[in-house]
């Protein structure tokens, strides 16, 4: 994999003039609509992070082509939401064990498409995992039944969602993980409504991971008390028309949203790119910049990609 860089979050001119800031509602950056207290680092450097100090949450939005594979550390602590398809799931483990970790605290199946579930076998048969949360529906595909054989096959703690379903929290060291969707009572047409939708806490910081629902969960989230806002979005369905309405963007209010997909995915909506857009949103896409990591110390979030 190539080296990562850390890349600007607001690029001065075209010239190749980076310069690093720290910007805030209160340093009147009215274009970044972060939360109160987050400054956000604005900067190109060829250096990487620290991969998993104490003090950090990383979030890699992997680069597996149409799919979503999401890794969270923290600490000694990670979990995977999702693997790819089966074509990357090889590479997922990779990426996995060049970080130096060898067991995950959680492995999520957010819902049993293949682009969500493939890769996920390959990865929990190469590694230890406490926890395996999977969905409450299942769909008979060879992908979804070749994860819950594995799973079985390696003799993995399975929680199927039903018993971890909305409202939820668990720890992921010194983050907090609220399971806001699906509900043990949901009973939609379409599977991807079915996604498990997280939101992380870290400090001052937060992160909504969305899965593939579409807006029929959205409008029912904002229906709810549920708390919505959050510093970085991954946006819903890599990108479709299906999701990522007005409203919603309005509650959740990221400064960063991600998109994870292939180049010239058909799910690719320009409606929703130009939302993204007009609100000032600072949009990463897997198919323009490869893995995309965002690392948080609970008050500043920065951005690594590959390329």
């Amino acid at each position: 994999m190539n080296k990562l860089k850390l890349l600007c979050l607001a690029i001065m001119s075209t010239m190749a003039i980076f310069m690093l800031a720290a910007c805030g509602r209160d340093a009147g950056a009215q274009s970044l609509p972060v939360s109160p207290d987050l400054d956000v680092h604005v900067q190109i450097q060829n250096e990487e992070l620290p991969l998993n100090p104490d003090a950090i949450l990383s979030v890699h939005f992997i680069d597996v082509g149409q799919g979503d594979a999401i890794l969270l550390v923290q600490g000694d602590y990670a979990i995977l939401v999702d693997g790819g398809p089966a074509e990357a799931g090889l590479d997922v483990f990779a990426y996995i064990r060049d970080l130096g970790i060898s067991r995950l605290t959680y492995v999520v199946n957010t819902h049993p498409f293949a682009d969500h579930v493939g890769g996920l076998p390959a990865v929990v048969s190469r590694m230890d995992v406490d926890f395996a949360l999977i969905p409450m529906i299942h769909h008979s595909t060879p992908d979804f039944y070749a994860f819950l054989d594995t799973l079985e096959g390696v003799g993995q703690v399975i929680v199927p969602l039903a018993d971890t379903d909305q409202g939820n929290v668990f720890r992921l060291g010194d983050a907090e993980v609220t399971i806001l969707s699906p509900m043990a009572a949901d009973n939609w047409d379409n599977i991807a409504n079915f996604s498990i939708v997280m939101r992380v806490v870290f400090g001052n910081t937060s992160f909504l991971l969305t899965g593939d629902a579409m807006r029929e969960v959205e409008n029912r989230l904002l229906d709810s008390d549920t708390v919505l806002s959050s510093d970085v979005l991954k946006v819903s369905r890599h990108g479709s028309a299906a999701a990522t309405t007005s409203a919603f963007l309005d509650a959740v209010n990221p400064s960063i949203a991600v998109i994870s997909a292939e180049e010239r995915s058909y799910f690719i909506s320009q409606e929703v790119l130009g939302r993204l857009n007009s609100r000032g949103i600072h949009t990463f896409r897997t198919y323009e910049r490869g893995t995309i990591v965002i690392t948080s110390d609970g008050a500043v979030l920065s951005v690594v990609v590959e390329k």
